[in-house]
């Protein structure tokens, strides 16, 4: 074996350890979410105290609130302001960072969430959703009142670089129709939700049980067969192209060498 030979085979094989641990992190994570999806795909509809629910509900009437950033009236509201930084790492290539600057929850103290005759409360700090419009900024504007202190605090943790600020806000509406999957309290009073104790979180999702279910079995589908392109097509690929070179080479009638005399017959 050449040195040069050694040198590729031995990046060959950091690339593929590389690519295979990538891939198989991605197909757990595939796995994952569709072992979640038999979670939430079992009935749970038992409205009772100390009782995981996965239900259909709708969000009941409050007194309208106005969101922080986008001013839309609305049931209730939570608002995310980062700052980002975009640098280039070690190897002068482009990087990114994010601070989270606050977060601004605006609503009732409780969501109430009917269920046929029956009503639900969310505590309005535990409603995490997962989908917020985004817009990335200069400059922030001036009604999310935000100090400079808080902005240079978050802006100390990030790498020195070109920095924009970014607000992500999610709202919620009366008489949205939502999907939840919780534990009901096991204590006296109003019936309120807690975290379920697999998603170990509140899943308030606007839509109904099986476009839950849908998409969360295609995004997990779709990272298993992620993780298998990654660890059994991209990994192998450069250990591929070097057998195929050597095979070639192998393959190829020697040519003579001119410094070799000829035979007298020829």
């Amino acid at each position: 074996m050449t040195k040069t030979l050694g040198i590729l085979l031995g990046l060959a094989l950091v690339w593929l350890t590389a690519w295979t641990i990538a891939g198989y992190a991605m197909h757990s994570a595939g796995s994952e979410k569709l072992a979640l999806v038999e979670h939430i795909s079992a009935p749970a509809t038992r409205l009772e105290r100390g009782a995981e629910v996965r239900v259909e509900g709708t969000i009941a009437d409050a007194p309208p609130v106005t969101a922080p950033y986008s001013e839309k009236p609305c049931l209730a509201a939570l608002t995310s302001v980062s700052i980002d930084s975009q640098y280039r790492d070690i190897h002068d290539k482009p990087a990114y960072d994010s601070s989270l600057i606050t977060t601004r929850r605006v609503g009732p103290a409780n969501i109430a969430i009917t269920v046929d005759e029956m009503r639900l409360e969310l505590p309005l700090e535990r409603w995490t959703p997962r989908d917020a419009h985004v817009e990335r900024m200069n400059e922030l504007p001036p009604r999310l009142g935000i100090s400079r202190e808080q902005i240079d605090r978050a802006d100390a943790q990030l790498h020195a670089g070109s920095k924009r600020f970014s607000v992500g806000e999610s709202t919620l509406d009366a008489g949205t129709r939502v999907f939840v999957v919780a534990r009901i309290e096991d204590r006296d009073g109003p019936m309120r939700l807690e975290a379920d104790p697999l998603l170990a979180r509140v899943e308030l999702f606007v839509g109904t049980q099986q476009a839950y279910i849908e998409q969360m079995r295609g995004s997990g589908g779709g990272l298993q067969v992620a993780g298998w392109i990654l660890g059994a097509g991209v990994g192998p690929l450069p250990l591929a192209l070097i057998g195929l070179v050597l095979l070639v080479r192998r393959r190829r009638p020697a040519r003579p060498d001119p410094a070799l005399p000829l035979d007298d017959d020829e």
